[in-house]
């Protein structure tokens, strides 16, 4: 962990803040804002760890929204754990990574993230296809896990290709979150990444999200969702493009 001067400071905290709003607006968007911000003031691993507490909390919360956790984990149950077990191996990867290599990589997932919300996909998945398409799905969000520290992108195409309700899609996104976030925890902790310091940041990083959370569903209603929507988008393709600079370069 790098010393916390009051730039590192108000940086990360300024991260953890745009992360939550951008997840009380919209049910998700969290670490692609958030991490691509904290990786300007600290290596990509540590960046990674930071963001555990936050998963585990926002996550957990939105997970249990309902009670449609069990009828979640019932149906995805041979998505998530292929997913898991592909997390604590994979994640070796991650805590070798160099930075550059890092930086390129979510570069490369946060404008793939925009191209997708500019542009989405017409994919499809029909119920009689999940017994075979559950588990090729959860390797892969380990496998990109293990290489970025994100499995959101794969999880977010896979069940809107579902067509899934709005509640149920944010449900079920959230407890993969949840539990893919046990064994990336176990992963960064046996590297010795996840040290005191960082889980203190951590921590209070999962207060400040979860503050902007409740403001972002409170603005919900009285914000332009759309203009906002494009804005965000747009921050977010200004700083992959910076991300592939700075990994270039």
């Amino acid at each position: 962990m790098p010393e916390l001067d009051l730039t590192t400071i108000l940086t990360i905290a300024g991260a953890f803040a745009l992360g939550g709003m951008a997840k009380g607006t919209f049910g998700l968007g969290m670490p692609f804002l958030a991490l691509p911000v904290l990786v300007t003031v600290v290596p990509y691993q540590i960046a990674v760890a930071l963001f555990l507490i936050p998963n585990f909390t926002a996550n957990f919360q939105q997970a249990l929204r309902k009670g449609m956790w069990r009828c979640n984990l019932r149906r995805y149950i041979w998505l998530i754990t292929p997913m898991l077990v592909t997390i604590l191996f994979s994640v070796q990867i991650l805590v070798r990574m160099k930075q550059e290599t890092g930086l390129l990589i979510l570069g490369v997932i946060a404008l793939v993230f925009v191209a997708t919300q500019v542009f989405p996909l017409k994919l499809r998945v029909k119920p009689a296809w999940e017994w075979w398409l559950n588990p090729v799905v959860g390797i892969a969000a380990g496998i990109l896990c293990g290489i970025s520290g994100l499995y959101g992108p794969i999880l977010i195409v896979y069940l809107m290709a579902q067509r899934l309700p709005k509640d149920e899609f944010v449900s079920a996104l959230a407890l993969m979150y949840f539990l893919g976030s046990i064994p990336l925890s176990a992963g960064l902790a046996y590297a010795n990444l996840l040290t005191f310091d960082v889980a203190v940041i951590s921590l209070a990083g999962a207060v400040i999200i979860g503050f902007m959370i409740l403001v972002g569903q409170r603005l919900r209603d009285h914000l332009d969702e759309d203009r906002y929507r494009k804005l965000i988008l747009g921050l977010l393709f200004l700083i992959g493009c910076d991300l592939l600079r700075r990994a270039l370069i």
